[in-house]
């Protein structure tokens, strides 16, 4: 019986033993596999970078101008295909340029053009010379040398037999700049109906050049180009009674040139004439203007 009993528990311990061998597997799907892991872990490569090998590179020193500047105008001209840059740099002064060998030709006549010492405005004398003419009386101011032939010409295209030089008025600006100024002269002893009853009464001028600018002409000679000249003048004029007895009293009568100006330097240009007081007096106004330093 011992033998049947020690069988029987061999046969169960074998049928559990085999039983669980053969049992099934559960497996975790939550948990990554080698290959998920690996892929996770691994960078993707980048693409390969591609160069193009037919640019060129060259670096320009800019030795007037802004290199900024520069730079700004001369992207216009870049090829920008990709690769290509124009870089400036203000601390060494120079422009670094990347692309074609024929843009980097081009951009290099450019910059020599374009890198010159920049033009500082001319300093300019103007000269104002106020002339007083009459039908009657007598010459008593001597005419300044360089009038004497401006007078000569007025006296064969106006209607008045004598001229007096008054006064003349400097002024100094920058091309690009305005003059305005003013003043007052005394009486010109031609006028002599006014200074034999006005001795003490002064004539008030006053005058702006707009937008001065030196140019050139169709000839290609340098001008000076004055947009707008505005001159203007307050004389006084006797006061008549009515029966035409003059009374040492003055009312002030006004007289203006508005004009375009172009001169050259160093000629004298009449800008024009204005009537002051009865049209048997004129005021004229003479221009010239030089370069100085």
């Amino acid at each position: 019986m011992r033998v049947y009993l020690t069988l029987l528990l061999m046969f169960v311990l074998f049928t559990i033993t085999t039983y669980a061998q053969s049992a099934p597997r559960t497996v975790d799907t939550t948990a990554p596999s080698p290959k998920a892991a690996v892929s996770a872990t691994t960078p993707t490569p980048e693409p390969e970078r591609v160069v193009n090998k037919d640019l060129k590179t060259q670096i320009f020193e800019v030795k007037h101008r802004d290199p900024d500047a520069l730079a700004r105008v001369l992207r216009g001209l870049s090829s920008f295909e990709k690769g290509t840059q124009i870089n400036s740099d203000r601390s060494f002064k120079t422009i670094t340029v990347r692309d074609y060998p024929e843009n980097v030709t081009v951009i290099e006549r450019a910059l020599t053009r374009l890198d010159v010492p920049e033009k500082l405005p001319a300093n300019l004398e103007f000269q104002l010379h106020i002339i007083t003419a009459s039908r009657d009386g007598k010459n008593t101011e001597q005419m300044p040398k360089n009038l004497a032939p401006v007078v000569a010409e007025l006296q064969k295209t106006l209607q008045y037999s004598n001229y007096n030089y008054v006064t003349t008025v400097f002024n100094r600006a920058q091309d690009g700049r305005d003059i305005e100024a003013q003043g007052s002269v005394e009486l010109n002893p031609a006028l002599t109906e006014l200074n034999a009853v006005l001795k003490n009464n002064k004539t008030f001028y006053n005058y702006k050049l707009t937008d001065i600018q030196v140019g050139v002409d169709d000839a290609n000679n340098e001008t000076v180009q004055v947009r707008r000249m505005a001159f203007g003048l307050r004389t006084p004029v006797p006061v008549r009674a009515r029966d035409g007895v003059t009374i040492a009293d003055a009312n002030y009568v006004e007289a203006s040139i508005l004009t375009g100006l172009s001169l050259r330097e160093g000629e004298q240009v009449v800008v024009g004439t204005a009537n002051i007081g009865n049209s048997d007096d004129a005021v004229i106004l003479v221009v010239s203007v030089k370069k100085v330093k």
